[in-house]
């Protein structure tokens, strides 16, 4: 009797283990609203005043090996005189004129609900912008105005049916995110960093159009907070190309099955949740050391899309976690190659340094239990440099 008392016990404090045991926050899906929002920006490319030449490469060159551009540009290529287009255009030309690209419009998409649910926008206000408050206002307005045209368009098209017609190509899309995804890279990241997020929520865009050279893609962050819970968001373009073929009724390639891409794209992504907000106090900090951009430096971020060294610093440092969450996962395979990957091709030459000063943080967390309270220490790396230093670097 009493090794049955036992072993039911245990039976029940191993089953409450498993019932407290944490779902792995992360997984991938693609939104109808993001999705939606990139095929009119495919239809309004006739229409732009700004970068119009670029965008009309970028569609050139992707309805070859994007397929679901490809499928979209044969359902819709007859709308691009229509409203959608038109207004599209207008609102990617005003926002430059206002400072913003079209990736502040994927956390307003992603706060409104899936257009499929007919629920109408409601209007939208900007929780925190470097404008002026009249011009916060004029925007605001502009922003609210296009999503209503946004979701009639949803509506009198029927959108919802092409993707419902193309609903194995978006699962297989999101199956190829899924599997290249380490196990509990959340868990390792917020134990890093000493703060946590509800979700992760990878989200692919095969309607997204962006050049892909040497497996590249274009990710975009962003977060949504509601009852103080903060959900993370990286949406990806495709970044393997898949050759259309229209003679192809079921594709077995979607556009994202290449690990070192993925893994890019969303732990990293993922790591400027945890950084970028943090080092906005040091920035006037972080352009005493300006100076160390130096126009080599320079002339080699630019074609990263990194203009300064406060970009420079930031960028740094979300690799730095990169390669040290690795290692706290065990995986020295995914950490050297992340090192060498960051140093040697991507040239964040402060790497080596910073790992070396970052072990002082891992071993003393009581003296600093979250991230940010080592970010004095970090930044004295870049401080204690010279541009001679750099440029040798670089050579």
């Amino acid at each position: 009797m009493q090794k049955l008392l036992t072993l039911g016990f245990l039976t029940l404090l191993l089953s409450c283990q498993t019932e407290k045991k944490q779902p792995d926050k992360f997984s991938a899906d693609f939104n109808k609203n993001i999705e939606t929002y990139f095929l009119a920006e495919i239809l309004s490319i006739d229409h732009r005043n700004t970068n119009k030449q670029w965008e009309e490469y970028k569609l050139k060159t992707c309805k070859e090996y994007q397929p679901i551009v490809a499928k979209a540009l044969a359902d819709f290529g007859n709308l691009t005189q229509s409203e959608i287009a038109i207004e599209t255009a207008k609102l990617n030309d005003t926002l430059g004129s206002f400072g913003y690209g079209n990736d502040v419009m994927m956390r307003i998409l992603l706060e409104q609900p899936e257009f499929d649910l007919f629920q109408k926008p409601s209007r939208f206000k900007f929780s925190q912008t470097h404008l002026k408050s009249d011009k916060q206002i004029v925007l605001e307005n502009i922003i609210s105005n296009y999503l209503q045209v946004l979701y009639n368009f949803y509506q009198t098209e029927n959108i919802n049916d092409f993707y419902t017609k193309n609903a194995n190509f978006y699962s297989g899309a999101i199956n190829e995110v899924q599997t290249h995804i380490p196990k509990g890279f959340t868990e390792a990241m917020e134990e890093y960093y000493g703060d946590s997020r509800e979700k992760y929520v990878a989200l692919v865009s095969p309607m997204m159009i962006w050049p892909i050279e040497g497996n590249e893609g274009r990710g975009i962050g962003a977060s949504v907070e509601k009852d103080n819970k903060k959900i993370v968001y990286e949406i990806m373009s495709p970044y393997v190309q898949v050759p259309v073929d229209s003679t192809k009724k079921n594709y077995t390639q979607f556009g994202f099955d290449y690990q070192p891409r993925a893994r890019t794209l969303t732990i990293h992504e993922f790591g400027h949740t945890f950084v970028n907000r943090e080092l906005e106090p040091f920035h006037k900090q972080i352009e005493n050391s300006s100076y160390l951009f130096t126009d080599k430096l320079k002339k080699i971020m630019q074609t990263k899309g990194i203009q300064n060294w406060n970009v420079y610093v930031i960028e740094s440092l979300v690799r730095l976690g990169e390669i040290r969450i690795a290692e706290i996962q065990n995986d020295k395979e995914r950490a050297d190659y992340l090192r060498n990957y960051h140093t040697s091709l991507e040239h964040f030459n402060f790497l080596p340094q910073l790992e070396e000063k970052v072990l002082q943080f891992e071993n003393n967390r009581k003296k600093y239990p979250m991230w940010k309270d080592f970010i004095p220490e970090l930044l004295g790396v870049f401080e204690k440099s010279t541009t001679e230093y750099i440029n040798e670097k670089l050579k």
